[in-house]
Parts: C-alpha cells; structure tokens; sequence
C-alpha cells in the first residue's frame, strides 16, 4: 500500500529519536493547530486549490498537522478489526443480513457504482477492500469506517424509506468522511491534548506501534462530527455521487428524510452525529449548480434536458472562478 503523504512534517534532530521528539511533534502541532479540529477553514468547492495528483482539496489548514499522530495503516487495521467483531457480533445474534438478501444487495450494489470515484481522493483508497455489512436493527445509522469498510442498519432503509438517489448520496457522504480521515484527525486531536496535558508518555504510532491508548475501536463509531467535517464531506461526498451517476438534489431530500425520521433521538442518532442545520441545507443547495453538470455527464444527458427532482429545478450553473 502507498502511505499519504502528511500535509505537514515534524523537523527532528539527527541526536533526537523520533520517539523521544514525538511528543515534541505534537505540542508544536497543538500549539500552532489551536482549536483547529473544530473550526477548519472551508474553501468553496469551485475555487479550492489544486494539489497535484489529488484533485481540488476543498479543506487547508492547520487540522492536518493532528493526522501525523494517528498512522493511517493503523487506524484502517483497528477499523477492519471493529468491523469483523460487529459481522461476527450481528451473525451470532441472527441479525446478520445474509449476502443473497435484497437490502445487502442493494447496499453492495450502490457501493459498487460509488468506490471507484472516491480513489482521487487518496493514494490510499485503491487498495482499501471494500466490505458491506447489513444489520438486523431498527436504528438508523450507517458508517464508513476508515479502510472501506460499511456498515448499514435496517432501520434506515425499512424507516426511512430512501430511494436510491438519495441512499447513493447518503452512502457517499460517509465515504468521503472516510477518505478524508475525519475520525484520524479527531483522535489525532485528542491524542494531542493528551501529549500537551501530559497525561501520556509516549506517543503511540511513533513510539509504540502496537499501542492504542485512545481506546480508538468505540471512539469510531461514537465520533460527533463537526461543521467543517460536514461541509467537507457534503461536497466530496456530493462529487463522488454525482459521478457516480446520483441526482445531487437528493441529497436534500435524504437529509430531510433523516432529519424527520430521528427527530425525537437524543445523543446518539443520525443526524446528532451528522449535525444537520438550516445552513447546511442552505449550503447543499448552493452547491448544486457544481454538482449537477457532474450528474448530467455521468448518465449521458444535457444538463438543460434533465427533469426537475421532487420540486427542484435544474439550477443555473455559477461562473466558475479560478484563484
């Protein structure tokens, strides 16, 4: 597998090992990062800035100096591991969907049209094995966990009822958190605190490759994203789907749906980890007109041609302005 570059690499001294500099590393980290992980500096989609071989980037800034604490290769394996024990948890309790059932299939299907348009997003991503499990659950979540690895409970798709523009946008809003490595800079975040508190002696990953003090595998599932999170994974989210041939305008309508449908939750449900707000729906709309060409190619037709979906017209395209 070919390891991501790191946005930003720790200088260390020749007389000091990477282990006794680590945690040096990751007091310049928080101390320049500041408050990073909760307020990251979002680029509109149409003037983001071009990294070679990645695409445009649509978030900068000092958020990606936590990810040098948490090993990408390592995240994935904790993640495959959490993974097989919720299969291997689901299967022993008779809630695990078999492969030959209709939603596991639909699921597989619609992540099959998805991953190959998530690869630009990540040296990584290609060599991810993509896995789908469907769970037996009146809950409704979903995740993608770092690595390609998706889990699906019923209740959303015997509650919510979402068709599959809308169940493709969802599914690539998740994926792109994961190729983004949202939950690695989060914990990357909280490790940090840890190093600069000094309430752990070793960064793990530099130190001890075979430490997880984080108690990582539940934090993954657990993880509350914030609004940068959501702004970036919106609009990669949005890009990967529509390419991938799903209306963009269903991701208003899915949102919507979601919304309804966990109303009533408290601190735990879909969208409390997803925080859905008027702005960001708001902010979903403003995008289309990016959005919607990339959907038009992918199934063939001239953007002007394409009907209206649930009400929302085919929006005027904005001038695209280069920095």
């Amino acid at each position: 597998m070919v390891a991501v570059a790191s946005a930003v690499s720790p200088t260390v001294s020749p007389s000091v090992s990477p282990a006794s500099a680590a945690p040096l590393a990751a007091k310049g980290a928080v101390q320049s990062a500041g408050n990073a992980a909760g307020a990251n500096a979002v680029t509109p989609y149409a003037t983001g800035r071009a990294t070679p071989g990645m695409g445009r980037q649509v978030r900068f800034g000092d958020a990606t100096l936590y990810r040098i604490l948490i090993p990408s290769p390592m995240l994935e394996a904790q993640a495959a591991a959490e993974y097989a024990e919720i299969v291997r948890g689901a299967a022993h309790s008779d809630r695990l969907y078999p492969d030959s059932d209709p939603r596991a299939q639909r699921v597989r299907f619609l992540v099959d049209r998805l991953a190959p348009y998530a690869q630009k997003w990540g040296d990584r991503i290609k060599n991810w094995k993509w896995e789908v499990a469907v769970i037996r659950s009146p809950d409704i979540r979903m995740y993608c966990l770092p690595g390609g690895k998706i889990v699906v409970y019923g209740g959303l798709l015997d509650r919510v009822k979402l068709n599959d523009n809308e169940f493709g946008m969802l599914l690539g809003h998740e994926i792109a958190h994961a190729v983004r490595e949202h939950v690695r800079e989060r914990l990357g975040a909280q490790q940090a605190a840890q190093i600069e508190a000094g309430t752990v002696p070793q960064l793990f990953g530099l130190a001890d490759l075979g430490v997880f003090p984080l108690g990582v595998g539940s934090q993954l599932f657990e993880m509350r994203y914030g609004r940068a999170d959501e702004t970036e994974a919106d609009v990669i989210g949005s890009d990967i789907a529509s390419r991938a041939g799903f209306d963009p305008r269903a991701a208003l309508t899915a949102w919507d749906k979601l919304a309804l449908a966990t109303k009533s939750d408290r601190g735990d449900g879909f969208v409390y980890v997803h925080p859905y707000t008027n702005a960001r729906r708001a902010d979903l709309f403003k995008r289309l007109p990016d959005m919607m060409p990339l959907y038009a190619k992918s199934i063939g037709m001239p953007l002007d041609t394409l009907p209206d979906y649930a009400g929302i017209a085919v929006p005027q395209r904005r001038k695209l302005v280069e920095p």
